[in-house]
């Protein structure tokens, strides 16, 4: 197989002359370890980062309160040296380690910390992944409300009313009322749902779930006299919020050495949390003299390359040393560390090649000593490599629908395009490593959740009966679509698979579309496409990983879908303790309302803590049931294909680089050792 594999390297020699890459050949030290690391970074600040090439490097530049065991990926004490959880599972007491420092020698305080977490929920910051931690009391409604604000009451923008006097002007043009089918369009045309998420008002969460009753004008006036007080709910919520929000609630330091988090619910996968880069602290003294030399308003206004080389100060086990873009990234050993003599590389190198031929090559070449990308088409030469690492993954690789488009603004559209995809044969004749087809989105191994059944399966006939059935029969009628993806040879020959699959199934004329990373998210988060090409990887080991993402307006949402059920389970399911108030509404809309009866009736049987968090667990982990069937049985805003084997290519002389699920290698745990040892995956 080496032999096979080296001479395929020789053709992976001229493909990297021809695209140009070159590596700086300065009498620069030699890095301890280099990899590719698949795209150049859009940013290294934590809180607007979303990918995993970002992810990797701003694991290693930065640390939480708490980082993860390289082998088993579990919370270990990082800033913090240790914490105390309250009896009710809501409130830990972290105390910060001593030698903790930032890269200029300055104390990493609870401060760092209070100051970051407020500035991840700062609307101007824009983060998609300030959802991640609005598990912390008062962070959504700092975060959000001003928004719903803005949005319920605010005044008109561009010839756009507000929802109250939209909601007005409909009254007044059906004064006879209008029916569930026009309302439900005014709901999603306004974006009511996600104004008044999670609302406990009765008037407006029937209302929200009004689908069969026609709504007169009484009616309508009392929603909106609701919508009035739900707003101005909000905007003294918002003001407290703003006031007291990593100040003195929420999350908030007691002194320098002490930090304060205060959880709306328990929240069991909180300590993963901690360890993500989203809840990563930034150096607020570097970013405040910032603004301040450059006289901007506020500390956060304008510092958008407080994290280029020439700016940093970071507090993790590498410091960034330089940022060559289409070159390479490179980190060395922080002498400030805390731990650093634990930590064994000194200089790393990391490779933004999208080219998985150039990336092959580079690896054959020695001139890497990790790839996790590499050509599918020669899956079969490397599966027997000792090089080759695989493994079961926490992954999920699905495509989007563009739902505020025709023709995937109609569900039938969505479901037809499902059922008209051969996923088996994709990862039997492209993949070829063992992949599973997937038909929902949690993947497998998600400790006691229980999915529910799959909603779609491979069915071409079925397919094409229901895209007649939305009007568009043999594909008359839909304009050519693009399937956009990012760069990447396996991405390419996925997408057009499926675009061929479409047209010879459902008579669609779609066009695979590659775009560079940068681009490709850019244009998701603006909504430019079609169908688009994703890929998830769980941030924790809780379903909850998979399904908030898809909570109407959620950061990585970016299919403009919205449900609202699904965002009250989701609500629900992050504080079991507000279910009881609104189960009488939501338990009659569930596929398995019977069995929530029951678990809602176990968690009420008991007061004592421990018995009942254990309860509501179970409860909370049905919600999600219900949450996953809305996705798969009734709405199909996204488009599942299959679930990941993660894989590799890595050096045998590399130590401290494990297989895991999530697919996650953290830099601070590798290693060389040439002795020829043998080496733990």
């Amino acid at each position: 197989m080496y032999r096979n594999l080296l001479g395929i390297g020789a053709v992976f020699l001229v493909a990297l002359v021809l695209v140009g890459i070159t590596f700086s050949a300065s009498n620069e030290e030699e890095a301890d370890f280099r990899f590719i690391n698949g795209t150049e970074p859009k940013s290294l600040d934590p809180h607007v980062i979303t990918g995993q090439p970002e992810g990797r490097i701003a694991d290693a530049i930065f640390e939480g309160l708490t980082y993860r065991d390289p082998k088993t990926l579990k919370p270990q004490p990082g800033c913090a040296e240790s914490w105390v959880i309250s009896e009710d599972k809501t409130t830990y007491t972290f105390t910060m380690r001593a030698a903790a420092q930032w890269s200029d020698g300055t104390p990493v305080t609870a401060h760092d910390f209070a100051y970051s977490w407020r500035r991840l929920q700062q609307p101007s910051i824009g983060s998609e992944y300030a959802y991640i931690l609005h598990v912390i009391k008062g962070a959504d409604v700092f975060n959000l409300y001003e928004g719903h604000v803005e949005r319920l009451v605010g005044p008109a923008k561009k010839d756009k009313k507000n929802v109250v006097d939209a909601l007005s002007e409909l009254r007044e043009k059906n004064p006879a009322g209008v029916s569930a089918t026009v309302w439900q369009r005014f709901l999603g045309t306004n974006n009511v749902t996600d104004a008044i998420k999670g609302t406990l008002d009765p008037v407006l969460t029937t209302a929200l779930n009004e689908r069969t009753a026609v709504l007169s004008a009484d009616r309508l006036s009392k929603i909106g006299a609701a919508l009035r007080s739900e707003a101005k709910r909000r905007k003294e919520a918002h003001a407290h919020a703003k006031e007291h929000f990593g100040k003195d609630e929420g999350v908030y330091a007691k002194d320098d050495r002490t930090l304060i988090v205060e959880l709306n619910a328990p929240t069991p996968y909180f300590l993963e949390l901690t360890a993500f880069y989203s809840a990563h602290p930034v150096p607020r003294h570097l970013i405040e003299r910032l603004a301040k030399e450059r006289k901007t308003s506020g500390a956060d206004a304008g510092i958008e390359d407080w994290f280029l080389p020439e700016n940093m100060v970071s507090n993790g086990p590498f410091n960034l040393a330089a940022w060559r873009v289409n070159d390479k990234i490179r980190l060395v050993k922080s002498p400030t560390y805390w731990n650093r003599d634990s930590i064994k590389l000194n200089v790393i190198d990391a490779y933004p090649i999208e080219n998985y031929n150039t990336a092959m090559n580079v690896y054959l070449t020695g001139g890497a000593d990790w790839t996790p990308t590499y050509p599918a088409s020669i899956v079969d030469e490397l599966k027997d490599r000792p090089d080759f690492h695989r493994n079961s993954g926490m992954v999920v690789y699905y495509y989007r629908f563009n739902t505020t488009r025709k023709p995937f603004n109609d569900k039938r559209v969505r479901k037809a395009v499902a059922m008209a995809i051969d996923r088996k044969l994709i990862v039997d004749n492209i993949l070829k490593l063992g992949q599973t087809p997937a038909f929902r989105l949690t993947p497998p191994g998600m400790g006691d959740y229980d999915p529910p059944p799959d909603g779609i399966k491979y069915d071409p006939e079925a397919a094409a009966t229901l895209l007649a059935e939305a009007g568009y029969p043999g594909g008359q009628g839909i304009p050519p679509l693009t399937l956009l993806y990012n760069t990447s040879e396996t991405h390419k020959t996925i997408a057009e698979e499926v675009a061929a699959q479409l047209k010879k199934t459902l008579g669609m004329d779609v066009k695979a579309l590659n775009q560079e990373w940068q681009m490709y998210q850019a244009n998701t988060l603006a909504m430019e496409y079609d169908i688009a090409r994703a890929g998830w990887i769980g941030d924790y080991l809780d379903p909850n990983t998979f399904l908030d993402l898809w909570i109407t307006n959620g950061g990585n949402n970016q299919t403009g879908w919205s449900n609202s059920l699904f965002d009250n389970l989701i609500a629900n399911a992050a504080d079991i303790e507000r279910f009881p108030r609104v189960a009488d509404q939501m338990i009659p809309q569930f596929k398995e309302p019977e069995k929530a009866r029951a678990l809602l009736k176990a968690m009420q049987a008991t007061q004592e803590p421990a018995a009942r968090v254990e309860a509501g667990a179970k409860l909370r982990l049905h919600l999600f049931r219900e949450a996953e069937s809305i996705l798969f049985h009734d709405e199909f805003p996204i488009m599942p294909i299959y679930f990941y084997v993660v894989s590799s290519m890595v050096k045998p002389y590399v130590h401290g680089w494990y297989m895991n699920p999530q697919d996650i290698h953290l830099l601070r745990g590798m290693s060389i050792d040439r002795s020829g040892k043998t080496v733990e995956r």
